[in-house]
C-alpha cells in the first residue's frame, strides 16, 4: 500500500471530520424529539460505540503501517465525535443517552489487509444503518443532520475501498 496515497486519503478524512462541529445543530433539533426518534438515536450511538472500539482494537493489532495508523486514527476520531453529538441529542431531549456497543463479529486478523477489510465492512453497515434510518425520523432536522453522518461514513467507506485497491460498488444506494 502506498503510504502517500493513504495520507493522501487521510487528508480528505480530517476536511471531512472538520465538518462534524457542524453537528451540533442536532441539540435543537433533538430537544423536540418523540421517543422514536430518541430510540434511533440511541441505537446509531450504539453502532458509533462498536465501531470507536474496532478501530481501538484494530490500531492495537500492531499491524498497521504508521500512515494508514493516522488515517484510522482519523476515522476515530469522527466516530467519538459521531457517538459525542447523538448522545448530547438525546440529553437535549431530556432523555439519558445509550451505553450500549453494538455486538461486532470480529474475523481473523493477521494483516494490515484483513484489518483494512474488516473496517470497510463496519464503514458499509454503518453507512447502510444511517441510510435505512434517515427516512424514519418524524423530524426531519434530525433527518437532515443524520445525513452529513452518512456522509463522512461513505467517505470512509470509499477511502478503505482505494487503500485496498477495489472498485466500491453502490449497492446500499439502491433500495
Amino acid at each position: 500500500m502506498d503510504v502517500s496515497r493513504v495520507r493522501f486519503l487521510g487528508a480528505g478524512t480530517a476536511l471531512t471530520a472538520f465538518g462534524t462541529t457542524l453537528l451540533t445543530p442536532f441539540i435543537a433539533a433533538a430537544a423536540t424529539a418523540d421517543e422514536g426518534d430518541i430510540k434511533t438515536l440511541n441505537t446509531l450511538a450504539a453502532f458509533e460505540r462498536a465501531a470507536i472500539k474496532a478501530y481501538q482494537d484494530g490500531a492495537g493489532t500492531g499491524l498497521l503501517t504508521p500512515g494508514v495508523l493516522t488515517v484510522a486514527k482519523g476515522f476515530l476520531a469522527d466516530h467519538t465525535a459521531h457517538r459525542d453529538a447523538l448522545a448530547a441529542a438525546v440529553k437535549a431531549a431530556g432523555q439519558t443517552p445509550g451505553s450500549d456497543v453494538a455486538k461486532v463479529d470480529y474475523p481473523t486478523l493477521k494483516t494490515q489487509a484483513d484489518v483494512l477489510k474488516f473496517a470497510e465492512g463496519l464503514e458499509r453497515n454503518a453507512a447502510s444503518a444511517y441510510l435505512g434510518v434517515i427516512p424514519t425520523f418524524k423530524d426531519p432536522a434530525l433527518a437532515k443532520l443524520t445525513s452529513s453522518i452518512l456522509g463522512i461514513e461513505t467517505t470512509h467507506v470509499t477511502t478503505l475501498a482505494a487503500a485496498l485497491q477495489e472498485a466500491t460498488p453502490y449497492k446500499f444506494f439502491i433500495s
